[in-house]
């Protein structure tokens, strides 16, 4: 019985170690724990101490890196299914800049920022809720397939190969084209090393998803359904998406400040 336990026990912490990789990897833990992180150390000392009391009010994260995870693991709970929609806009196939208009009555990711914002300068002490979608939003804001088309619903029905593995074009763009290893101190290097000279960081949400969708079209444009791809076809992209990370990062700083700051 005593062996049965102990051979139980390990199975159990192989389990747990053989599942956590799988969500750290992700773009919607890696990326926006880069951008997060970016974005705490770049704020002014009185947002930083607004930030960590609100972290720790959440109960969900120590820091505000791991916060900006929570709003992709929510998402399907009952209480928050409405907030699936905030994570994207779809824009019509020919459209070249994306508008106000283009956002529908049940919100999207462009609408949703400046909500956020408007809800943390009105409850700076507790809205930890606010800061988590709003440094989650920003980070898919840029990333070209969040700002994309329904009809195959931002890429995620536009099939492809890379290095022989079968996946479709959002999926390349959240967990490839980044490549980033989860662990935040070596991310964080990698992305901060990437100069983001002239590029501005002020503007709209509008604008900014306007430069993702620059990309989006560019990528649709030599999209080949089920063609293959290696890790050599996608140096030139990994090297757009990582300069956005930094960005992202740099803009997320300036809107904290603004709603959080003195």
């Amino acid at each position: 019985m005593k062996n049965n336990k102990a051979v139980w026990a390990i199975l159990a912490v192989v389990f747990v170690i053989a599942v956590q990789p799988l969500s750290a990897q992700a773009f919607s833990y890696a990326s926006h724990a880069v951008i997060c992180d970016l974005a705490y150390d770049g704020v002014e000392p009185d947002t930083r101490a607004r930030i960590d009391k609100l972290v720790a009010r959440s109960g969900e994260a120590k820091q505000f890196a791991q916060l900006c995870g929570w709003p992709d693991r929510v998402r399907k709970e009952f209480n928050q299914k409405h907030t699936s929609v905030w994570h994207y806009i779809n824009v019509a196939r020919n459209a070249t800049h994306v508008s106000k208009s283009a956002c529908p009555p049940q919100g999207c990711v462009t609408r949703v920022i400046p909500e956020m914002l408007r809800r943390l300068r009105a409850s700076p002490q507790d809205d930890w809720q606010a800061l988590a979608f709003l440094g989650h939003m920003v980070g898919d804001l840029h990333q070209p397939m969040h700002v994309s088309y329904a009809y195959d619903r931002g890429g995620n029905k536009a099939s492809l190969y890379f290095e022989g593995e079968r996946k479709n074009l959002h999926a390349l763009w959240d967990y490839d084209v980044p490549g980033l290893t989860g662990t935040l101190q070596r991310d964080r290097a990698l992305i901060e090393s990437i100069s983001t000279a002239g590029i501005p960081l002020e503007g709209s949400p509008e604008q900014w998803a306007t430069e993702s969708l620059q990309k989006t079209r560019s990528i649709y444009a030599d999209f080949r359904r089920n063609v293959r791809l290696s890790e050599d076809d996608i140096l030139e992209d990994q090297a757009w998406l990582r300069q956005r990370l930094h960005v992202a990062g740099l803009r997320l700083a300036v809107l904290l400040d603004e709603a959080l700051g003195n």
